[in-house]
């Protein structure tokens, strides 16, 4: 009998502490909507090329308007595709947060060369190369306004609620689409490219419809912007940023791409575009990580690519958080601090003030209700926990009369 009633008590604990994480934690599987055309346009060659993205949805989603972000693949303008730097895995990663995420393509510079020095020895080519990229960006934005204005908003997306996330020559055009908003703020060289190619929005598709509102948030992975001040006008847009330091590609701080091709004009890196977008009033966060590399969000599985997920997770849970609307219920329970969090096994947990006089009744739960392990605490204002056990996702549970506070908390040795 008392097995069954820890058993149910865990049930209570575990959906309630995951029904409180959407947007942080993964609750669903998604459902891919693959080569999705959201426009067309002439490539360098002047020849017609549809344009596509892959979107992907949490499924089994009852919530009808979730926000959404936009990933943007690297590849120095002449390369790269939707899998580039396996940017598809993070619109995944993501998606089954409950975010609707749009993975695209966009027109390259067509050559025989991968190599920015030789393909861009003309600077005109490079800056019809962002040019190119911005728009199509941006026609992809303009998509979802029109499903959603057209076809009952099909993907089930808020367009008030619109973040993008870039990777090197995708965080380039990232922060040009969004903060290079006017003419008068762009060198004699861009006005030319953009003329030439079809203004600031150009003409990928999905005329009538904004580019730009929307949006709330710039991710960048390694990019850089050509001029800081084109971003003076643009204090709503929140900004996240990741570089390597040093960074011989993109510069971190000021300078040259690929640290020679000078002729291309020197680009601000994210050491120099944190503190513009702070001194403007924009929420800002910054994550130089010290070491020689690009982009910031390679592949691999390492440390600084698990920071800059859980760092991006975080920072996009804080903008959405105070508008969720979803059909995933609330907990009534509170969170309490746990760090590190996952751990091998050493814990530490901060006592909430509420409790600190007051008995608790610590309990660790595995996710097959068992308990694993128990402590009564009194007059703490922390805990530190030191737990064989073998890998895994638990739950920990406090409880006084009146007050029940949750966790996750995840061993890995």
């Amino acid at each position: 009998m008392q097995r069954i009633y820890t058993l149910f008590l865990f049930v209570i604990f575990y959906v309630a502490v995951f029904s409180q994480t959407r947007y942080k934690d993964d609750m669903f599987s998604i459902i891919k909507h693959g080569d999705i055309q959201y426009g067309s346009n002439f490539d360098s060659k002047n020849h017609l090329t549809n344009l596509l993205m892959d979107v992907y949805e949490p499924q089994l989603d009852t919530a009808h308007k979730r926000p959404l972000i936009f990933f943007i693949h690297g590849g120095s303008f002449v390369g790269g595709d939707r899998q580039d730097q396996a940017i598809n895995k993070t619109a995944e990663f993501f998606a089954k947060k409950g975010y609707v995420t749009a993975n695209i393509e966009y027109r390259l510079e067509q050559t025989t060369f991968i190599d920015p020095i030789v393909d861009f020895a003309d600077t005109y080519n490079w800056h019809r190369a962002i040019a190119r990229a911005t728009q199509d960006l941006k026609a992809a934005i303009r998509f979802f306004k029109k499903d959603v204005a057209t076809n009952n908003n099909l993907y089930g997306v808020d367009t008030t609620s619109i973040f993008v996330y870039g990777s090197s020559a995708g965080a380039i055009t990232a922060l040009h689409a969004i903060y290079l908003d006017d003419t008068l703020e762009m060198n004699s060289i861009f006005k030319i490219a953009y003329r030439e190619t079809g203004g600031l929005d150009g003409n990928s598709g999905n005329a009538g419809y904004s580019s730009t509102s929307g949006v709330k948030a710039v991710v960048s992975c390694s990019g850089a912007i050509f001029d800081l001040n084109c971003m003076n006008n643009n204090k709503n847009i929140d900004f996240l940023g990741f570089h390597n330091n040093p960074d011989f590609t993109v510069p971190f701080d000021i300078g040259c791409f690929v640290t020679v091709a000078c002729w291309l004009g020197n680009y601000y890196g994210g050491n120099k575009i944190f503190p513009k977008a702070k001194n403007i009033g924009a929420y800002t966060e910054f994550y130089p990580i010290n070491q020689a590399g690009h982009p910031a969000d390679q592949v691999s599985d390492t440390a600084s690519h698990r920071m800059i997920l859980q760092k991006t997770t975080d920072f996009l849970y804080r903008l959405v958080n105070t508008s969720i609307t979803t059909s995933v219920q609330n907990n009534i329970a509170k969170n309490v601090d746990v760090f590190p969090n996952p751990s091998s096994g050493d814990f530490t947990i901060n006592i909430p003030a509420s409790l600190q006089q007051k008995n608790i009744q610590l309990q660790i739960f595995n996710t097959e209700g068992t308990e694993v392990y128990s402590a009564q605490i009194r007059n703490r204002d922390n805990v530190q926990l030191q737990l064989n056990l073998p890998n895994g996702i638990y739950v920990l549970s406090m409880n006084t009369t009146d007050e029940n506070y949750l966790s996750k908390i995840t061993i890995v040795k």
